[in-house]
């Protein structure tokens, strides 16, 4: 009787055991597909920043160039047609 107690009580410290080590090793997974994701999740963000800033450029640009044309009621020339005078004397 006191060889079964002994053999319950050893088998029950064996699956502790091994519970403490699955569990470790479920964390360590855990953990690695954490930080997987969170780096995907700050690729995305800062995607997501450089398209919003390539969108204010644009947005920019061509508010700016709308507010000139309707101020000064003409349209401004191209790169290529604009002809730089040298004005010295």
């Amino acid at each position: 009787m006191r060889i079964m107690f002994n053999l319950f009580i050893l088998f029950i410290i064996t699956i502790s055991a091994f519970t403490v080590v699955h569990l470790k090793y479920k964390n360590r997974t855990m953990n690695i597909s954490i930080e997987d994701i969170e780096k995907e999740l700050s690729f995305e963000l800062n995607e997501h920043k450089r398209l919003l800033d390539t969108k204010a450029k644009l947005i920019n640009q061509k508010l700016g160039n709308t507010d000139f044309k309707e101020s000064l009621g003409m349209e401004i020339p191209s790169k290529k047609k604009i002809i730089y005078l040298d004005l010295v004397e």
